[in-house]
């Protein structure tokens, strides 16, 4: 069975609408199961890099915005060298039609590659500043590493793979 798609129009005054609201785009998105499936233009945080066409959903209601991962870090071990065994991502979220406000407004999403956290803004700024203090506790502990092996004449630690930028 071939997909078929039909295109749903749009009038020049939806158009209007969504263009005259600063930060929102019309972008086009597909919607429906396999073979009944309509297009449609959607509006569109400026922010999403979403494809709602590739990326369709069978409910026009499930339809969220993804940012572009702009944050991420990860993290290997000198017991295993070049494996990815800390990893966090943050990105922008939002999901117009959750009946949760929290949700239904921009927030940041962290995403560990085991669990999915959604932050309000006010949650993601006491984060990074809690994350900003743990960076300070971990170069103070690193520097109190670095003294004690000088100071007993242990052998530095090599660099770990893909660390380099980081000292």
């Amino acid at each position: 069975m071939q997909d078929t798609v039909q295109t749903v129009p749009t009038s020049s005054s939806v158009q209007r609408l969504v263009e005259g609201q600063p930060g929102w785009h019309l972008a086009p998105a597909r919607f429906g199961k396999p073979g009944q499936q309509a297009d449609a233009l959607v509006s569109c945080p400026d922010w999403c890099d979403e494809d709602h066409v590739q990326d369709w959903h069978d409910h026009a209601v499930d339809l969220d915005h993804w940012g572009p991962n702009e944050a991420g870090w990860e993290a290997d071990s000198i017991t295993d060298p070049g494996a990815r065994l800390l990893a966090l991502t943050a990105r922008l979220y939002l999901d117009p039609n959750n009946p949760d406000p929290r949700m239904s407004s921009a927030n940041v999403r962290i995403d560990d590659e085991t669990v999915d956290a959604f932050w309000t803004p006010e949650m993601a700024e006491q984060a990074a500043d809690e994350l900003i203090a743990f960076a300070a506790q971990l170069r103070r502990l690193a520097r109190e590493a670095r003294a004690f092996n000088g100071r007993t004449g242990r052998q530095p630690a090599a660099k770990a793979k893909g660390w380099e930028s980081l000292t």
